[in-house]
């Protein structure tokens, strides 16, 4: 493995040499990313299944890769677009850390593929209407679907895990599927609209995790934005930032779901939701809310997540400072009929809400240093701690039961 990741790194540094033969065909561009953290944790607590009531651990200092993004993306002609990017994520993480996520990658890292797309523009003068086709997140959530290096608070909202994973049933949300998207007219007007339509594969964990079983139904997904004032962008894009450095007056209203009827794997699942990004000079305003619904025979379960987030960027001597707060909540079921309903669905319940305050110093538009406190708490409702479902008191890796501490965080971020 350590060979083959040096010998895709090599490549990405050689590859755009070799466009130089047809510059007027294929641009290669190469993806290079990384969060670099250190945090300190308090409070983390365990559960003791013996004496059955949580326990203090130490609390801890831990350096990790938080995340990276390595690949190559470009165009070919004036109509297609492809990425091929992988991840590394979470190496060297503590699993008694305050910090959510996966478990540590090990010491020997697990590279993985992160996007895998291939996109045709249908009219070369308009933005109208795009298509999408490969292994990537489904357009529906502002939070999911974008990139963690373009979010101006310390953490992704972790609202965008519990979306992904009642919707994708994976928490990097990650599937293959066919997406319909396109933007109005941005030049003439200030007032444009966006919109995505998707069909996807469900997650597969029958017959080896290469089926949905002898029930199927596919995973329909949808957003529709309305901007008013500056656009966000002026040609379509996937992807969404929250940060305009003052460049923006705008705002976007965003509806977003989706339905996926009765497989085998899973039970019916739907989510349905609305989000904001409100940018006007110095604020930056953002914020989202969406509920998430499952059903089958005689169970049913409704919880509901989201977030909400300012930040006031201002620069000094040519270099950006920006305070940024964030609130992120889950609310789920919290009596006991509830709870036994979600578990039986595989559905999630209980409370889970975090406070952070961040500090963001631009170093330059590619890099920046953030320094960030996040308070943490959740109800784990009338059930048994050990079987409550969320992130506030579940940890992989072998951990089993928990309650998430406070973290203090010193990050950089890197792109190229």
């Amino acid at each position: 493995m350590p060979r083959l990741v040096f010998s895709f790194i090599c490549m990405l540094y050689f590859l755009p040499t070799l466009q130089a033969q047809d510059t007027d065909k294929l641009v290669v561009k190469p993806v290079l990313a990384m969060q670099l953290w250190s945090t300190y944790t308090i409070d983390q607590r365990l559960y003791n299944t013996d004496s059955q009531q949580y326990e203090a651990v130490d609390n801890r200092l831990n350096f990790l890769l938080h995340r990276s993004r390595i690949g190559l993306k470009g165009s070919y002609g004036t109509q297609w677009v492809y990425d091929f990017t992988g991840s590394l994520d979470f190496v060297g993480q503590d699993v008694l850390a305050g910090t959510v996520g996966g478990t540590n990658n090990g010491a020997s890292p697990r590279f993985r593929i992160w996007n895998a797309v291939v996109q045709y523009k249908a009219f070369e003068q308009s933005e109208g209407l795009y298509f999408t086709m490969g292994y990537n997140t489904p357009q529906l959530s502002r939070e999911s679907v974008t990139s963690p290096f373009a979010v101006n608070a310390f953490e992704k909202a972790w609202s965008q895990n519990y979306i992904r994973r009642h919707v994708t049933g994976t928490g990097p949300g990650r599937i293959v599927g066919l997406n319909i998207g396109g933007l109005t007219d941005t030049e003439t007007t200030q007032f444009a609209l966006n919109y995505d339509l998707g069909v996807y594969n469900p997650r597969y964990t029958d017959f080896g995790g290469n089926s949905s079983g002898t029930e199927h139904n596919v995973l329909l997904t949808y957003r529709l934005g309305i901007h008013f004032g500056d656009p966000e962008s002026t040609k379509y894009s996937r992807g969404h930032k929250f940060n305009y450095k003052g460049q923006r007056k705008g705002i976007t209203l965003a509806v977003s779901g989706s339905y996926e009827g009765a497989t085998e794997v899973r039970a019916k699942n739907t989510s349905f939701g609305v989000d904001l990004l409100a940018n006007f000079g110095a604020f930056n305003l953002a914020g989202e809310w969406m509920q998430l619904d499952r059903d089958k025979d005689q169970f049913q379960s409704t919880a509901s997540t989201g977030f909400i987030r300012l930040g006031y960027y201002t620069e000094i001597e040519e270099k950006g400072f920006e305070p940024v707060i964030t609130y992120c909540f889950f609310s789920g079921p919290t009596d006991q009929v509830a709870q036994s309903e979600a578990i039986a669905l595989g559905a999630f319940s209980g409370t889970d809400n975090y406070w952070e305050f961040t500090l963001n110093y631009y170093l330059s538009s590619k890099s920046r240093l953030s320094l960030a406190y996040t308070l943490r708490n959740g109800d784990a409702g009338a059930i048994d701690p050990f079987t409550v479902n969320n992130n506030y008191f579940q940890q992989g890796g072998g951990v089993g039961a928990i309650n998430k501490g406070d973290y203090l965080g010193l990050g950089l971020l890197f792109t190229l």
